[in-house]
């Protein structure tokens, strides 16, 4: 089994691609994940840390809105606030309104103290400045002017935590980058088994092994159905096949008679002298059998015309109960000579699709039909009726009628009833007769069914789509038989 690609690299297979799909969305999310961590986690921790100042920093608002004291008491307050939080590196500072310093605790740094925010008009501000965060509020001790007071942190320990989070995330993340590509190989090969079991049996079918089909998991996924539809093609192709060849050995058993007849016949001609009424018999024997070969030609051919579902024969609106007229008219002399009774029934029915040329062809054959096998003294009726949306026409005969067992084939190419009975009930079913009516109706969107019983005869049923201008009209449907052309 070969999985390499047109150039030969394993790059180019499926499940490499699937790999390498799989590796590369999961670094991306890797990544992003990392990525959204560690400005997710420094958010959250800068919004709990700003917090807590703007909470202190009213809690001294508050306080120093009480005193009613000089700056030394204010700075007392403020060295008492930072004094609690010395651990996390907490300073404080007292400015003039105007920005000028008063007093700084020892762990405000230079950079905050020197630090002018941008005016706001707001009473609290919050700024970062290098690595110190801070907050700072307007305050206005009893008996003074307004102040303004800053409480602040520094933010390495923040980041020095976020950075140990990510000290320890990274190494995941790491770990996941080289396991994926395994895990994804992995996970690929598994996931394009049964690809690859379809491919193994795709290479092993041959035309002389169309029995072959290919494996089913029974996971029922997208692989399952896959395979079942290959699987139904191929049973198509194959039954196709088969019915192929056992068309072309009937059809050549069909040729053979009428062409051992020529044989046989010019043989005898050409081997002894003969008179000039028996070379006219001959000739008169041979005639008969190049019309039979002529006969069976032209039905191949209407049959393979009308079997070419891509090239569908041209429609047109067509006087149902005319095209019936006419050609019971060509038989009412056969009819009159065999002493069957031909009558035909017309009632009022709008056009249908279908082509002149065809109808004629299928009512003739199925007069032929059942004027061969109805004896002296029966009856044959065409009838023309309208329906729902549809025109019907129906043959019905007093004949000898068909078994019920042999009423799903009687539409097969070639298929005889009962070769064993006598000659006249052999071809009951027999030929190409019944087949290029089904083919020809089936052309035109329409449908024929059989109904019969033997010794009352046989009633066939015809039923046409109306004719619609825009109406399209299906290709003709494969016909059930030996083989289809």
């Amino acid at each position: 089994m070969r999985w390499a690609g047109i150039d030969g690299t394993a790059w180019t297979t499926l499940r490499a691609r699937l790999t390498l799909w799989n590796t590369a969305v999961v670094l991306l999310m890797t990544v992003t994940a990392l990525v959204a961590v560690r400005f997710g986690a420094q958010a959250a921790l800068y919004r709990e840390v700003d917090a807590i100042l703007l909470g202190s920093a009213r809690e001294i608002a508050l306080a120093i809105a009480d005193l009613d004291t000089d700056n030394d008491g204010i700075v007392d307050e403020l060295r008492s606030k930072t004094a609690g939080h010395g651990e996390r590196g907490w300073f404080a500072q007292l400015l003039t309104i105007d920005g000028e310093s008063l007093w700084k605790s020892h762990r405000c740094p230079a950079e905050v103290a020197n630090h002018q925010p941008k005016a706001t008009g707001r009473s609290e501000q919050m700024a970062q400045v290098g690595p110190y965060r801070y907050v700072g509020m307007a305050v206005t001790p009893r008996g003074q002017g307004p102040l303004f007071v800053r409480i602040g942190m520094s933010t390495e320990l923040i980041d020095e935590n976020i950075q140990t989070l990510m000290g320890l995330l990274i190494p995941v993340g790491v770990m996941l980058s080289l396991l994926t590509p395994l895990t994804g190989y992995w996970l690929a090969v598994r996931a394009t088994r049964p690809v690859a079991d379809i491919l193994r049996t795709a290479e092993r079918l041959r035309p002389t092994r169309l029995g072959d089909r290919l494996p089913v998991t029974g996971m029922h996924d997208e692989l399952d159905q896959l395979s079942g539809t290959i699987n139904r093609l191929l049973d198509q192709v194959a039954d196709h096949v088969d019915r192929q060849e056992q068309f072309v050995a009937d059809a050549a058993h069909e040729l053979r008679g009428p062409l051992a007849a020529i044989q046989s016949s010019l043989e005898v001609a050409v081997s002894q002298d003969r008179s000039a009424d028996e070379h006219r018999e001959t000739l008169s024997d041979i005639l008969d059998a190049t019309r039979h070969l002529s006969k069976i030609a032209n039905d191949l051919l209407i049959l393979a015309e009308t079997s070419d579902v891509g090239a569908p024969s041209p429609q047109e609106p067509v006087d149902l109960a005319s095209v019936a007229s006419q050609t019971v008219g060509m038989f009412a002399g056969v009819s009159e000579d065999r002493g069957v009774d031909l009558r035909l029934v017309t009632r009022e029915t709008p056009p249908v699709n279908s082509n002149p040329g065809h109808l004629r062809q299928v009512i003739s054959n199925l007069l032929d039909n059942a004027l061969r096998f109805t004896h002296r003294g029966g009856r044959i009726v065409v009838e023309v009726s309208a329906a729902a949306g549809s025109s019907l026409l129906t043959v019905t005969d007093t004949g000898t009628g068909i078994a019920a067992e042999h009423l799903s084939r009687i539409f097969d190419r070639f298929y005889k009833a009962d070769p064993a009975r006598s000659h006249g009930e052999t071809r009951r079913s027999g030929g190409l007769g019944l087949a290029i009516c089904k083919s020809l109706v089936e052309s035109s969107g329409g449908s024929i069914t059989v109904t019969s019983r033997p010794g009352e005869g046989t009633h066939v049923t015809i039923r046409l789509p109306a004719w619609h201008r825009l109406t399209e009209i299906p290709g003709p449907a494969s016909v059930k038989g030996k083989a289809d052309g």
